[in-house]
């Protein structure tokens, strides 16, 4: 009995740890951002997908945690402790922008610019996603902000939109009949 309640809480922890830890981009589906890192102190969390394509690399995902007010260069300038580089030029009253990015192997093209888009996903697995409009020290994060990096742009210079790393979570129904599958396993034993 002891045993059975123990998976019981282990798996109660496991399914909440990967829910909360992520962000929900299609809940019908399973979908979830596909974190690699995360940093920062807070109750608020915005993401970030940095999109190596152009140069031949992978994108990764990020998270940032923060109370209060804090800009997408804050989240940037954070994310260096975790083994992200940030080059960034500061244009003084124009404002910080990032001028590139490397994540272990991939390093992107610093001439050929990095797009910025955001998006605020609801979970229905539509991303809508805008062009940032402003220097990185100057947009600022809300919970749930996604923060969208592609090293280029369109034809027409509007924003290449990163393709997003996800993973599929089972559904809770579906966890919870494995862990009573392998908890009966167990039992019979």
């Amino acid at each position: 009995m002891h045993t059975m309640h123990r998976f019981a809480v282990i798996g109660a922890a496991a399914i909440t740890s990967m829910t909360t830890a992520d962000l929900v981009i299609d809940e019908a589906n399973g979908l979830i951002l596909d974190v690699t890192a995360t940093t920062g102190t807070g109750s608020s969390t915005a993401y970030f997908v940095v999109d190596f394509n152009y140069t031949g690399g992978d994108t990764w995902a990020f998270a940032y945690n923060f109370d209060g007010d804090a800009t997408v260069h804050d989240a940037f300038t954070s994310f260096g402790g975790l083994g992200l580089t940030y080059w960034f030029d500061d244009f003084g009253e124009w404002g910080v922008f990032a001028s590139n990015f490397a994540w272990g192997e991939d390093v992107g093209d610093v001439d050929n610019y990095w797009a910025h888009s955001l998006a605020t996903p609801e979970g229905s697995g539509t991303v809508t996603w805008s062009d940032a409009m402003s220097s990185v020290d100057t947009t600022p994060l809300t919970n749930g902000l996604l923060s969208g990096w592609h090293n280029g742009f369109n034809d027409d210079y509007s924003a290449i939109v990163p393709t997003l790393p996800l993973f599929t979570v089972p559904a809770p129904g579906i966890l919870a009949v494995f862990g009573l599958g392998v908890c009966l396993q167990r039992r019979r034993r």
